[in-house]
């Protein structure tokens, strides 16, 4: 029952994160994204080539359904996908054992959390803020964005993993 749950917040989250991506724009310095929370909280069974290709779709299906150039969020999203199972492993690598190797907010904790998501997020906007930008603005203007965009999605990271998986 617990999987029907998560898909169905999945599925509905990643809907909400594309209605974001067309009618919520904070400002030119500002993107907000909770992908690198969706990818984080896929089960942990799935090695990386998987976790990339699902990446790939999430990112593909988030691009093809918002205003964004195609395959911009599937190129900042991949690596975030390689990445998580070795962030996983730093952070939570000895405790996944002991708690039946599901990750949750509630079992490990908000520090933890916060830091796993926020690996996860620099990762993300680091390559979509380089790829968007394309050497046509200056790199200060280039780095507020990526700060801000850190700075907003992190917290709402957390949020949607509580949201996934509410136990």
């Amino acid at each position: 029952m617990k999987d029907y749950k998560f898909i169905i917040a999945f599925v509905v989250l990643t809907a909400v994160q594309i209605v974001l991506c067309n009618f919520l724009n904070l400002s030119r310095f500002v993107v907000l994204s909770y992908l690198p929370a969706l990818v984080l909280m896929l089960p942990l069974r799935m090695g990386n080539v998987p976790m990339m290709i699902a990446g790939f779709a999430l990112g593909f299906l988030v691009d093809f359904f918002s205003t964004g150039t195609l395959g911009l969020t599937s190129f900042a999203i991949v690596p975030v996908a390689l990445a998580r199972n070795f962030t996983v492993d730093i952070l939570f690598g000895d405790e996944l054992g002991t708690r039946e190797g599901e990750l949750s907010l509630s079992r490990f904790g908000i520090p933890k959390f916060a830091l796993a998501t926020f690996i996860l997020c620099v990762i993300y906007f680091l390559l979509y803020v380089w790829v968007d930008s394309a050497g046509t603005v200056k790199f200060w203007s280039g780095a507020v964005r990526f700060l801000l965009s850190v700075i907003v999605s992190t917290p709402v990271c957390l949020v949607v993993s509580r949201i996934l998986r509410p136990e």
